[in-house]
């Protein structure tokens, strides 16, 4: 990777979907001047680090690390930490922040640990190839979030497939706040009720809200409620279905508290989001036109 490369920063907020089940936060590269550094603070998502020559120092947990050339790095969501460039070579590095409903679960099955967050060395080459697909690969347009989000997921694949540490069971088993998400996702268009999750979880409605805020910041409810909205979004802008369609497609029985709901989450109604979508995709049809 060049200079003039390591001094662009990519990001992709854009593409952030909160009931994803993978994706790419932002990534970028940097050549950081001496000293230079990040916190101390809190990370809302897992960021991944990878350095390409130089030296600096991470702190994470009230512990140290001194790293270099081929040392790897992760910064865990709700995790104080603080990391800058040595003064006498300081450090370039590249970097890939994810989230998603899948990522603490996939992290999990890494040798990344709160414990033990640095790889020293460790397949650097394999890494660093990995990580710089994501980074070469951002996009605003659909194939190129596809691709990006393809390269993320080879990357965690490999760090799992190359995971040293196993547990004994071999396979863990998801906790109660991964199994409700999932059945939210795939039974949206269903009557649901947290009651109901709970009871599909096999613990109760407390232990699953705690749970379930813990992992993914947000309470069952107004998960349910986002992830209704997020589809009812790609059926205003892909299809001519009326509100009502669209509210009982989603599990909005009344269109009415279906056209509240969503401009409450998206802050237009309905109708405009849709006339709003159509727009976009003729201006990009007309630029299209101009290439």
């Amino acid at each position: 990777m060049n200079k003039q490369q390591s001094s662009i920063y990519k990001h992709s907020m854009k593409l952030e979907r909160r009931t994803a089940s993978l994706y790419v936060q932002n990534t970028g590269c940097q050549q950081c001047p001496p000293g230079y550094g990040w916190g101390p603070g809190v990370r809302g998502h897992f960021l991944l680090h990878h350095i390409l020559g130089g030296r600096g120092v991470y702190e994470c947990r009230d512990r140290r690390y001194e790293l270099g050339a081929g040392d790897t790095f992760l910064c865990y969501p709700g995790t104080a930490i603080h990391y800058y460039a040595g003064m006498e070579e300081p450090w370039e590095y590249i970097w890939v922040g994810f989230s998603g409903l899948d990522a603490a679960g996939y992290v999990e099955q890494t040798d990344f640990s709160l414990e033990e967050p640095v790889y020293r060395g460790r397949d650097s080459g394999e890494i660093r190839q990995r990580m710089e697909a994501v980074y070469q690969s951002y996009g605003t347009s659909v194939w190129q979030g596809l691709e990006m989000s393809a390269r993320l997921y080879d990357l965690l694949a490999f760090l799992v497939r190359t995971a040293q540490r196993r547990e004994e069971s071999g396979v863990k088993t998801p906790d109660c706040a991964q199994l409700a998400a999932e059945y939210i996702i795939s039974h949206y268009e269903e009557p649901i009720t947290v009651e109901g999750l709970a009871a599909y979880a096999s613990v109760s409605h407390s232990s699953l809200y705690r749970r379930f805020v813990k992992r993914f910041q947000i309470s069952p409810k107004r998960f349910l409620l986002e992830y209704r909205i997020e589809r009812a979004c790609a059926l205003l802008a892909d299809t001519s279905c009326s509100i009502q369609e669209i509210s009982n497609s989603v599990g909005f029985e009344d269109p009415f508290y279906f056209s509240r709901a969503f401009k409450e989450v998206k802050g237009m109604s309905p109708r405009q989001y849709a006339a709003k979508a159509r727009n976009c995709v003729q201006e990009e049809k007309v630029q299209g036109d101009f290439d």
